[in-house]
């Protein structure tokens, strides 16, 4: 009788050990209007995510909704690997909406962390070999695999790095078309958008012909090295803003997400970057 109590016994605390590994392992569940891929096998409807799990489009987006209240959005033809605190994006594009549980978009070596409560970005990997962020609602920073903060991307704002250091680039920095009004301060030329963002331009050219005009500058973007932490535009171009030109703090990134934003989402209007860290994510 003592055997078979203990045969009982060994036998429960076995399939509570299973019962409880099931609830802890499941982290949310998948769904998509069609088929889609879960860890290499084709799943149609439904399906459930653990850590680690790949999910993968083709024709039909697909929606992650995680235990935690994190809701992922994976476009069409995308490919990532989901986990409780973050999803690894592979390929394509893919929407992040959190309800006060941090989470981490990962992408190429970076990390876009939301610096907020329901928070809504968009992350992608470009056609032209970049690496886009969007953030539609809060603020959201960029830190690369080195943990040095490289951007911050305000509500309305979007941002481009090169998905590789091999680009043309100086140094990987992200490229930036940005409008805003010139002036002259204390020996620097500065353009500050609509927005109030403030950036010194950097250019062998002169400037002062620009001055007190509203321009719109291309060029790449450079963490500044000063105490007043202001961004440095590196500028390639720079022409008088007409009035039907971009809109100031518009930005040809922007434009290429708000075309092709997952399920709409507010236009996309300025580029706000830190003046913390690296210029450049070290991949």
């Amino acid at each position: 009788m003592a055997a078979k109590n203990c045969l009982l016994a060994m036998i429960f605390v076995a399939f509570s050990y299973a019962s409880a590994s099931g609830a802890t392992g499941a982290i949310g569940t998948v769904s998509a209007r069609g088929d889609f891929r879960v860890d290499g096998s084709a799943v149609w409807g439904n399906g459930t995510l653990f850590n680690g799990t790949t999910v993968e489009t083709g024709q039909a987006t697909a929606t992650l909704r995680l235990d935690n209240g994190t809701e992922i959005m994976l476009a069409i033809n995308s490919h990532g690997v989901v986990y409780g605190d973050h999803l690894v994006l592979l390929q394509g594009k893919t929407q992040l909406k959190t309800f006060g549980t941090p989470f981490i978009l990962e992408a190429d070596g970076l990390r876009v962390v939301p610096t907020e409560p329901n928070a809504l970005g968009i992350v992608s990997l470009g056609p032209a070999n970049t690496v886009d962020i969007a953030a539609v609602a809060g603020d959201f920073r960029v830190v690369d695999d080195a943990s040095l903060s490289v951007a911050h991307v305000s509500r309305g704002a979007a941002i481009s790095f090169p998905a590789t250091q091999s680009t043309a680039a100086p140094g990987g920095s992200p490229s930036i078309e940005v409008g805003g009004k010139v002036t002259f301060e204390n020996g620097d030329y500065y353009l500050t958008t609509d927005q109030g963002v403030k950036y010194q331009l950097v250019t062998g050219d002169e400037l002062k012909r620009f001055t007190g005009k509203v321009v719109v500058v291309s060029g790449f973007l450079q963490a500044a090295e000063t105490p007043s932490g202001i961004a440095q535009v590196i500028v390639t171009s720079i022409d008088l803003k007409d009035a039907k030109g971009p809109g100031t703090g518009m930005t040809t990134q922007a434009k290429v997400l708000i075309g092709a934003g997952i399920g709409g989402g507010a236009a996309v209007a300025a580029i706000v970057a830190t003046g913390s860290g690296k210029s450049s994510a070290s991949r």
